[in-house]
């Protein structure tokens, strides 16, 4: 018996990338809000949209089109991503097959899995960390538990010493010539007192350890 096909995890860099996301209910304005965060430019299709939404087509910050979704919409806009948030199966079948027909990655919410190119996962954003959970629909009970439990174990101290780490990305690919080299000065951080004492909430003292840490590295 051949076992059960799973999902294939990437992350979408959708910076500028142009995505289409139909209905303008609840799901659709938390997709819309992370698309924002995700750096997307998102045109929005629905004759009736939550407060949030109208309020982020009114700034300026979404594309709106104000009706229902007809036939062959979305081949004016050529969008890299479609999701289909509304509560109509039949829309959001011809949704997906309209986005199928110009290559657009689909996904349908609460739809067969036939019609969708991928699924959301759970998220814990510690930006730039991020931590993606799927179950592939297996236990949606057992993701929320988990996705409480990394809540609570991975705090806003991963978030903090993410971005430190992200500032010496460049700098270290000139000064330290071996990927060694910057794998140990990465895990002398990483087992220092950075992390408790971001964690304790004191991040001038945890810099001065870090940015010590990495003077003495480059120095070697």
């Amino acid at each position: 018996m051949p076992e059960p096909t799973v999902g294939y995890p990437i992350l979408l860099h959708l910076q500028d990338k142009q995505v289409a996301v139909i209905g303008g209910g609840r799901v659709a304005t938390r997709k819309v809000k992370h698309l924002l965060h995700s750096g997307a430019r998102v045109l929005l299709i629905s004759p009736v949209v939550s407060t949030e939404l109208l309020a982020l087509a009114n700034e300026g910050q979404i594309e709106l089109i104000h009706s229902e979704y007809q036939r062959d919409m979305l081949n004016e806009h050529m969008p890299f991503l479609v999701i289909a948030t509304t509560d109509d199966d039949a829309v959001n079948q011809i949704v997906a097959q309209d986005a199928h027909r110009i290559r657009a990655l689909t996904n349908v919410a609460n739809g067969s899995s036939d019609d969708s190119d991928f699924s959301n996962m759970a998220v814990v954003d510690r930006s730039p960390l991020i931590v993606a959970l799927s179950t592939n629909g297996a236990s949606p009970a057992m993701l929320r538990e988990l996705k409480k439990q990394l809540e609570r174990a991975i705090g806003d101290e991963y978030a903090i010493l993410g971005e430190w780490l992200g500032e010496l990305r460049e700098p270290l690919k000139s000064q330290l010539d071996s990927q060694m080299a910057r794998e140990t000065l990465y895990r002398r951080i990483l087992d220092s007192d950075v992390l408790p004492l971001l964690r304790d909430g004191q991040p001038e003292i945890a810099r001065r350890i870090f940015d010590r840490i990495v003077s003495r590295e480059l120095a070697l």
